[in-house]
């Protein structure tokens, strides 16, 4: 996009430059608006997906300090219908969910995810003041653009870093359904967008599932494996 800010007219092979093709001066405009509002949905969604990041990390704070209390307490007041075999398996369980929890959430929490979060969404509020100057701008020139993509580049320099695809993705499809022009395509895209955010769920969430739920499948082994001995 950067590459097309200008409509420059290249040199033909005698070193003259061709007489520059009469394009329509919103020609410009109405990509930047386009491409620009695509960005601006692309930092809120990364905004939100960090904030889901910090709430899984928050859910596996309390979760570690939840089994570490529950489990024994657990294995106190039930002590006398507890095998000895059924008791070490449950601290064992309280100790391996315990501490995987604790030490996953000590790892993402060390990833600050609420100052991503409020970096993102600060540059999508500024690509959106920009986007808002640009719909109020008559232009005639394409040079006239230069400062709305001047601020509009300092505004993604200063985030410092860049969405995930999955938040193009989401934003592509958000756009879409804006566009819809039929009940099909509405719902086409509603389906499409539902897709999307399940596989952001999954990658967010996919690994702390794994760390609750391995624990306990062992558990569950141990105690078969017990028993039928």
């Amino acid at each position: 996009m950067q590459d097309q800010r200008f409509a420059r007219s290249a040199p033909d092979w005698t070193g003259q430059a061709r007489p520059r093709q009469p394009v329509s001066s919103l020609a410009p405009r109405d990509r930047y608006l386009r491409d620009w509002k695509l960005v601006k949905r692309a930092r809120f969604n990364a905004a939100k997906r960090y904030e889901r990041k910090q709430s899984a990390s928050t859910i596996a704070f309390a979760l570690a300090g939840i089994v570490g209390f529950l489990f024994p307490i657990y294995a106190l007041v039930f002590r006398e219908a507890l095998t000895v075999h059924s008791k070490n398996v449950l601290d064992f369980t309280a100790f391996v969910m315990g501490g995987l929890s604790l030490m996953l959430g000590l790892i993402e929490q060390a990833k600050d995810y609420p100052a991503k979060a409020r970096r993102f969404d600060h540059c999508g509020r500024r690509v959106n003041r920009v986007l808002r100057r640009l719909t109020i701008t008559p232009t005639t020139c394409d040079a006239d653009l230069e400062p709305l993509i001047d601020e509009y580049e300092k505004s993604l320099d200063e985030c410092g870093e860049n969405h995930d695809d999955i938040d193009q993705d989401i934003a592509k499809a958000q756009e879409k359904l804006d566009k819809a022009s039929s009940e099909i395509e509405e719902a086409r895209a509603e389906k499409k967008i539902a897709r999307l955010k399940r596989r952001e769920r999954l990658q967010i969430y996919w690994l702390y599932v794994t760390t609750w739920v391995m624990p306990l499948l062992m558990a569950s082994l141990l105690l078969l494996f017990g028993t039928s001995q």
